[in-house]
C-alpha cells in the first residue's frame, strides 16, 4: 500500500474512532498547552511535579484550566480530514477520542462543526490512552469499529478491532501490526529529515554570523591563521546559539505564525517536526555551546550571554513593542561585531558599533514596513503578535531609509578615523568605495520593499539576490587590494 492511500470501508454501519493528538493535529495538545505555560507564567511550572503525583489525566486538566489555547488555528492533517468529511457524508459514525483533556477535545471539535457524532477525552482522573482507551471503546462500541490512530501504544486498540487506518507518523507502524489487523488506509504527514531541522534552525540565518569576521577583517590582520581559527570557532558557537533563539522564538510565536502567510509554513507551526522534538534539543544545544564556549576567550562568552539575555527578552517583551523591537533587533546584529571583537581580541571602535546600530535598524524596518504592507494588501488593520498596523509603513520607511543612510556616514568617518584598525591597510582609502556600494545596495533593497518586492527576510533576500551578492565579492576584492 502506498504511504498515503485512501481507505476503502463499504460498510457505513463500521464507526469510524478517531484519535486526535499527531491524528487528526499535526501537532500534540498537551505540548501545545505547556509551551503556552511556560511563555505566559513560567513560574507555575514549579507546580508540575505534584500535578504528576495525581497522574497525567490530572495534569492535562490543570493545563486546560490555565491556558487559553487558540484551537482554530492548530495544524490539520488536511487530507485526512477531507476523508472523514466524506465519509460522515455517507452517514457513517465518526467518534473523537483522545487521551487530551476532554474540555479542549471539546473545544476542538466544534472546530469541525458537526463532524463528530462522539466526543471524548481525558477526565481529569483517568488518562484515556493505550489500554484505558480501549475499554472505554469496547464498552461502547464493542470490536465493530475502525481505529485512526498514530502512536505505538495505539497497536493494542487495532490488534482488537482488526480494523485500523494509520495517520500521521504513525504510517511506519504497518509492520509491527499483526497479519489479523486490515490496514484500509494510511494518511501520512511529512518525515522529520535533516532538511526539516536545517528550516528550524534558520541554517541560511547562519549567514549573520559572518558579521564576526568584520573586526577581523578590518584590523587588517586577515591572515593570522591562529585568529582565523578562534573566530571560526566563535562562528560556530554564536550559529548554534542562534539556532537555538530561533528555535525559542518559534515556539514563543506559534500562534503569531500561524496567522501568517509565509510563517506558518515553518516546521513546528506547520506541525512538521514535532514540539517535543523542538523541547528535547534545545538542552542538548545548550550542552553543546557551553563546550565550545569553554574554548573562546571569556569576553567571547560574556558577549554571547549578552546575546542570549536580549534574545530571550526580546521574544518575551520586546517583539511586541514598536520601534523598540526595531532598537533590539539591530543590537543582536552589533552583538555579533562585539563578539568578533571578542574573539579576535582587536580594539574596539564606537564608530563601527555605532554603523552597526544604524544600519541593522533600517534592515530590520525593511522587515516589518513590507509585513504592514502586506496587512494593507490583505485588508488586515494590525500585525498580530506585533504592535505594528497597515497604516505605520509610510512611518516605518522614513525611519529605515534615514537610518540606512545615516549608517553610511557613520561608517566614512570610522574609515577615515586615525585611531580605527583600517589605519593599518597599506591603501585603506580604497575602502571608502565601500560606502558607495552600501549606498547603492540600501537603497535597491528599499526600493524593492517600496514595490512590495521585498522577501520577508532582508538576509535571504541577500543571499539569493545575484546582485548582492555580486557586491558582497565586490566589498571582499577592495579589502584585498587595500591591504596589498
Amino acid at each position: 500500500m502506498n504511504e498515503n492511500a485512501r481507505p476503502a470501508i463499504d460498510d457505513v454501519q463500521v464507526p469510524l474512532v478517531v484519535d486526535l493528538d499527531g491524528t487528526l493535529l499535526r501537532t500534540d495538545l498537551l505540548y501545545e498547552k505547556f509551551a503556552l505555560l511556560l511563555f505566559s507564567t513560567p513560574w507555575i511550572l514549579a507546580l508540575i511535579p505534584f500535578w504528576l503525583l495525581r497522574g497525567k489525566a490530572y495534569l492535562k486538566r490543570e493545563f486546560t484550566r490555565r491556558v487559553d489555547l487558540d484551537v482554530d488555528t492548530l495544524p490539520v492533517n488536511e487530507e485526512l480530514l477531507e476523508w472523514l468529511r466524506a465519509e460522515k457524508a455517507r452517514g457513517r459514525t465518526l467518534a473523537l477520542v483522545s487521551a487530551s483533556d476532554d474540555g479542549i477535545v471539546r473545544r476542538v471539535a466544534e472546530r469541525f462543526g458537526d463532524l463528530f457524532d462522539i466526543v471524548q477525552g481525558s477526565d481529569g482522573t483517568a488518562n484515556l490512552a493505550g489500554g484505558r482507551k480501549l475499554d472505554a471503546l469496547k464498552a461502547r462500541f464493542g470490536a465493530n469499529f475502525t481505529y485512526v490512530g498514530d502512536e505505538q501504544r495505539d497497536i493494542v486498540i487495532w490488534e482488537y478491532c482488526r480494523s485500523a487506518v494509520l495517520a500521521g507518523r504513525g504510517c511506519n507502524l504497518r509492520d509491527h501490526l499483526s497479519p489479523a489487523v486490515t490496514v484500509v488506509g494510511a494518511f501520512a504527514t511529512p518525515k522529520v529529515t535533516a532538511a526539516t531541522w536545517a528550516r528550524a534552525f534558520r541554517v541560511q540565518q547562519w549567514a549573520k554570523n559572518a558579521l564576526l569576521f568584520v573586526p577581523l577583517l578590518l584590523s587588517g590582520d586577515f591572515l593570522n591563521l591562529s585568529l582565523i581559527g578562534r573566530v571560526t570557532l566563535g562562528f560556530f558557537t554564536f550559529s548554534l546559539l542562534a539556532s537555538a533563539s530561533y528555535l525559542f522564538n518559534d515556539l514563543v510565536d506559534l500562534r503569531a505564525d500561524r496567522m501568517h502567510r509565509s510563517k506558518s509554513k515553518r516546521p513546528l507551526a506547520s506541525g512538521t517536526l514535532p514540539l517535543r522534538s523542538a523541547f528535547r534539543a534545545l538542552p542538548a544545544m545548550a550542552l553543546v555551546v557551553a563546550a565550545l564556549l569553554s574554548q573562546l576567550p571569556w569576553t567571547f562568552t560574556a558577549v554571547a550571554l549578552v546575546y542570549l539575555g536580549v534574545t530571550l527578552t526580546y521574544s518575551y517583551a520586546l517583539k511586541r513593542t514598536p520601534i523598540l523591537d526595531l532598537l533590539a533587533l539591530g543590537f543582536l546584529f552589533t552583538v555579533r561585531i562585539l563578539a568578533g571583537i571578542a574573539a579576535s581580541e582587536t580594539s574596539i571602535s564606537p564608530w563601527l558599533l555605532v554603523f552597526s546600530m544604524f544600519f541593522f535598524f533600517s534592515l530590520a524596518t525593511v522587515k516589518r514596513y513590507s509585513e504592514c504592507r502586506v496587512m494593507a494588501a490583505e485588508g488586515r488593520s494590525h500585525l498580530t503578535g506585533r504592535g505594528y498596523h497597515a497604516a505605520d509603513a509610510a512611518t516605518l520607511m522614513a525611519l529605515g531609509i534615514a537610518s540606512g543612510f545615516c549608517s553610511i556616514l557613520v561608517f566614512f568617518l570610522f574609515l577615515i578615523d586615525p585611531l580605527s584598525p583600517v589605519s593599518a591597510y597599506n591603501r585603506p582609502e580604497l575602502l571608502w568605495m565601500v560606502c558607495a556600494v552600501l549606498a547603492y545596495w540600501l537603497g535597491r533593497a528599499w526600493l524593492f520593499a517600496g514595490r512590495g518586492e521585498m522577501h520577508d527576510d532582508v538576509v535571504v533576500f541577500a543571499l539569493k539576490d545575484r546582485v548582492s551578492l555580486a557586491l558582497g565579492a565586490l566589498c571582499a576584492i577592495l579589502g584585498l587590494l587595500a591591504n596589498l
